[in-house]
């Protein structure tokens, strides 16, 4: 009996451990679930035309932050127009969305680092054109939806993708066309020629038509008719041949000249000459972006709709910004205008539409290139050694060219191209050692599609001397400052001391010669009354009557004054040079 118990109990216990197993595996299971699918995944559309379909993530209640998968199609059922990520759930791009027409594949590799958690998650949306009637499928062939749990667990259980139904385009029957049977023997269709509206496949702005024929030998009469029938039989008889004549006033848009010769035999064959006209220009214009459009893309398509009501419009000039204009034919009649590769940044497009006769409507459009965030410079050094040669990281767009500008202040600017790596790192390494002084850094980064990031923002790095060195720089500074100084000192020094003894040693020379001066002038102007006394006293001497005129009395009188004033003048010259150099002593 003991033994029949423990037997139940251990069944018991074994059987509780077989369930408790078996839940834990259920909610395992439970938690790691997560779809990929197509939304819509069904649909009916015409061949031609083109229609939208989502790729959507279900995390079943579970935190992702990452997916990648490969789609397919039919290149010969279906072809992708353009793929979009706008409104996507994934904020970081490992593999941007891409596609081939020709392989008939979309490849995805995207994340979100905060994670996501949802049941409608959309990752992009893919725009496909139908090709022609059938039953069109896109398959997940491949992927991967990873967990936010740090390990990056793959919780993607299925994937669902569309099967899509194509229509053929309804095309209206075209009318019986019911042509005159011309009998034996008559004239053959005639060779009708315009000097207005000379090529009968075209459109023309003028409404007035100049027709001329040549009449064979035999034809008696010929008739004529103008309507919108391409087919009629002329009319119009005229019993005397004409070879020519002027139709005024046509209508706008399509008419046709029908004309007939007749013979002896008959009405011969009718030529129906086709005259087009179009004279208005077209009424209205609108110029817009697709739904769908990716502004952050280089590559932007216009739809350009024309509202015409004669002839169709096919050829475009475009004019984006301050470029040169340029032509744009459209004969396959889609209102799609395909724009060069343009920079981030305000775009102003004009657009002129032209008929097929020529007329034309101008139309404007604006628009913003978007750029995606700028680089970011991770690691750098503030300051190095001429010797060192740093070595920078930053972070931008994975798989992308960075431009990086690497300039030092004062010098021309050098440009280095780098690529940013799968994870969106990229390093640069300048050429060589830098020498002194302070260098700016800044990057702009381009993905693979042609997008542009904006110019990250500038680093700036020093690089200078050691300390030891810059201290003996400092020194020899100093020295090479004050050395130059004390010597200009000295020299200063030693020519005001020269002046001052030169200028005593001149004082004394003047002062000296000053009284030389003055005693040369008392002795020369004392010599001078001398030989005048000795004059008059000879003139004297030589007179009977023993004394002077009248006039020799005055005239020595005048002489001797005149030597006397010389001598006071030169006298105080020279006293006044004395004195001005002995107060200058002073």
């Amino acid at each position: 009996m003991d033994c029949t118990f423990r037997t139940f109990k251990i069944y018991k216990v074994v059987a509780m451990l077989f369930l408790v197993t078996l839940v834990w595996i259920a909610s395992a299971s439970l938690s790691l679930a997560a779809t990929l699918s197509l939304s819509p995944a069904t649909g009916v559309y015409t061949a031609g035309g083109t229609f939208t379909a989502r790729v959507m993530v279900n995390t079943q209640g579970q935190s992702i932050n990452a997916a990648d998968a490969t789609l397919s199609f039919n290149p010969k059922e279906l072809s992708v127009v353009s793929v979009n990520r706008n409104g996507s759930i994934f904020n970081l791009w490992v593999t941007e969305p891409t596609f081939s027409n020709s392989a008939g594949t979309i490849n995805f590799s995207g994340g979100l680092p905060s994670g996501y958690t949802g049941s409608s998650g959309n990752i992009m949306t893919v725009t496909f054109r139908a090709a022609g009637a059938g039953t069109a499928r896109v398959n997940f062939t491949g992927g991967s939806v990873l967990a936010n749990d740090g390990r990056g667990t793959n919780v993607l259980t299925s994937m669902n993708g569309g099967s899509y139904t194509i229509q053929a385009a309804s095309v209206a029957p075209e009318p019986e066309v019911i042509e005159y049977v011309a009998p034996a023997n008559t004239p053959a269709a005639p060779n009708v020629k315009s000097s207005t509206h000379p090529d009968s496949l075209a459109w023309y702005t003028k409404k007035t038509a100049e027709l001329s024929w040549s009449i064979p030998s035999g034809v008696t009469s010929v008739r004529t008719l103008l309507n919108d029938n391409p087919t009629s039989v002329p009319t119009k008889v005229y019993e005397n041949p004409i070879d020519s004549i002027t139709i005024e006033d046509l209508d706008e848009g399509v008419s046709y000249f029908h004309i007939q010769f007749k013979n002896a035999d008959g009405w011969g064959r009718v030529t129906h000459y086709r005259l087009a006209v179009d004279s208005l220009n077209p009424t209205n214009i609108e110029i817009s972006h697709p739904e769908d459009a990716d502004l952050a893309s280089p590559i932007q398509t216009l739809l350009v709709k024309v509202e015409d009501e004669t002839s169709e419009v096919s050829t475009y000039k475009v004019k984006i910004d301050s470029e040169e204009p340029y032509d744009f034919s459209d004969e396959e009649g889609r209102g799609e205008i395909a724009l060069p590769s343009l920079e981030p940044g305000y775009h102003s497009v004009i657009i002129e539409a032209f008929d097929r006769a020529g007329n034309s409507i101008i139309g404007t459009h604006s628009f913003t290139i978007l750029s995606f965030d700028k680089p970011v410079f991770t690691e750098y050094p503030n300051q190095i050694g001429e010797e060192v040669i740093p070595v920078i990281k930053g972070q931008t767009r994975p798989n992308s060219e960075v431009e990086v500008s690497f300039t030092k202040i004062g010098t021309e600017p050098k440009v280095y191209m780098v690529n940013s790596d799968e994870n969106g790192e990229f390093i640069f390494i300048p050429e060589g050692t830098l020498s002194s002084g302070v260098y700016e850094l800044y990057a702009v980064a381009k993905d693979k599609f042609g997008a542009k990031s904006e110019m990250s923002d500038v680093v700036r790095i020093a690089v200078q001397q050691p300390g030891y060195l810059r201290i003996g720089n400092f020194i020899v500074s100093v020295f090479s400052v004050i050395v130059p100084l004390v010597l200009m000192l000295f020299a200063l020094l030693f020519g005001v001391w020269y002046l001052f003894a030169y200028f005593r040693r001149f004082r004394k020379r003047v002062d000296v010669e000053s009284r030389e001066a003055l005693q040369i002038l008392h002795k020369e102007f004392s010599v001078l009354g001398q030989i005048i006394d000795v004059q008059e006293s000879n003139m004297i001497d030589s007179r009977k009557t023993k004394k002077l005129t009248k006039a020799e009395a005055e005239m020595l009188e005048v002489f001797r004054s005149a030597l006397s004033s010389s001598k006071d003048k030169v006298q105080k010259e020279i006293n006044d040079v004395a004195e001005l150099t002995n107060k200058n002593s002073k």
